[in-house]
């Protein structure tokens, strides 16, 4: 009988200190599945959606906050005013880290077109550029640090840089602004000299688009209405271009990302990389991309993107933390669970109080912020056609 009576307290001893793990898994449509895992032992509350990225069904879109560059809202009210007639949002994650005012820090593309452009990123302490999220519009799953390219090509032929998309403009550069940027072009320092063209569109074929100069305005803050678009130039740029164009006559731009894979239907930026073929990159460059010690081992709320070794399979992954019920994962540990999971190419985004994640119009995890869910600058989202 003591032997026996050992045997099960034993037994009972190891069912206690075993971890209490749950995990609730939902097809919430077909080839899309949730996941949800509540590790009460390691105090951890995981939402993973699992995406079969072969269903010609699905695709992938970053959509900015309020249509503009510098405008926040929740991630679930950017999903409730996308939906509409045509396509159904199945769910969304918060993407980019962004500045007080909503701009997104990185590059981004949204449906084909450019919210952002810019070669280097604006965080002062990355020294080159983050690693960014892709998809072509034949569906290639990307993660590059993308540097932007940008061609203006002058009724001559010769060929002059656009330096950035929709952000302030530096002296003596060229730049190039749309609709995401606001209704008018953003003031330059007084002792400038700045030009700016307005852009007709009238042709579009892969990367290059086909414009009529239609006014110059040498007095600033042009009005960007419609599809136009506003070519600015500064100082040694303007006075040049002053002599090479003229209204009416017929320009190209070429707008492209080095490394260049073709035209990118949707790209969103964020900060690390870390997992890079299917290996935690953490692991081997703590301080990779200009991260800190603290960002990256502080066990934080996490919010990442990824795909599996053969792109069939897209990863949407949040992380709660800064609570009792869980407390967040550093960089390492969430690199370890992205390939747990079978994630091969891995990107952390924006995290924090910011980590959101919304299936099915609802939101499914608990953000930090005691105000709950926060405003951020943008989201990446699979979309469904509807079917009519």
């Amino acid at each position: 009988m003591k032997i026996i009576c050992l045997t099960l307290l034993s037994l009972f001893i190891l069912i206690e200190v075993f971890p209490q793990i749950k995990t609730e898994e939902k097809e919430i449509d077909k080839g899309i599945i949730h996941k949800k895992i509540i590790n009460e032992e390691d105090t951890l509350i995981i939402n993973i959606l699992k995406i079969d990225f072969t269903n010609k069904d699905y695709s992938l879109i970053a959509i900015k906050a309020g249509s503009t560059l510098r405008a926040r809202e929740k991630t679930s009210e950017m999903v409730n005013a996308f939906n509409d007639s045509s396509f159904k949002i199945i769910a969304a994650i918060n993407a980019d880290f962004f500045e007080a005012d909503g701009e997104v820090v990185n590059n981004m593309i949204s449906s084909g077109e450019y919210v952002k452009a810019i070669k280097f990123s604006d965080k002062k302490f990355v020294p080159f550029t983050s690693t960014q999220f892709a998809v072509t519009e034949d569906k290639k799953l990307l993660m590059e640090q993308f540097v932007f390219r940008g061609d203006l090509f002058l009724p001559d032929g010769t060929v002059e840089n656009i330096v950035r998309i929709n952000s302030n403009a530096d002296s003596n550069s060229i730049t190039l602004y749309n609709s995401y940027e606001g209704n008018i072009t953003p003031a330059v320092p007084s002792n400038w000299y700045n030009l700016e063209f307005k852009l007709e569109p009238f042709k579009s074929y892969g990367d290059t688009l086909r414009f009529i100069i239609k006014e110059l305005n040498s007095e600033g803050s042009s009005e960007i209405s419609g599809n136009y678009f506003i070519l600015t130039a500064n100082n040694r740029y303007a006075y040049y271009l002053e002599r090479k164009i003229n209204e009416d006559d017929t320009i190209s731009i070429v707008l492209k990302m080095d490394p260049d894979y073709g035209k990118i239907y949707t790209l969103t930026g964020g900060w690390p990389r870390i997992v890079e073929n299917g290996e935690n990159v953490i692991a081997k460059e703590s301080l990779v991309e200009g991260i800190s010690q603290s960002f990256s081992e502080t066990k934080h709320p996490r919010t990442g993107v990824g795909f599996s070794k053969d792109s069939a399979t897209v990863y949407f992954i949040t992380v709660d933390g800064r609570q009792k019920q869980s407390r967040g994962m550093s960089l390492t540990e969430f690199a370890d669970f992205m390939i747990k999971e079978g994630v091969y190419q891995g990107l952390n985004l924006d995290g924090g109080g910011s980590t959101t994640m919304v299936v099915d119009g609802e939101l499914v995890n608990n953000p930090s912020d005691v105000t709950g869910e926060r405003a951020v600058a943008n989201c990446l989202a699979v979309v469904k056609r509807r079917d009519h």
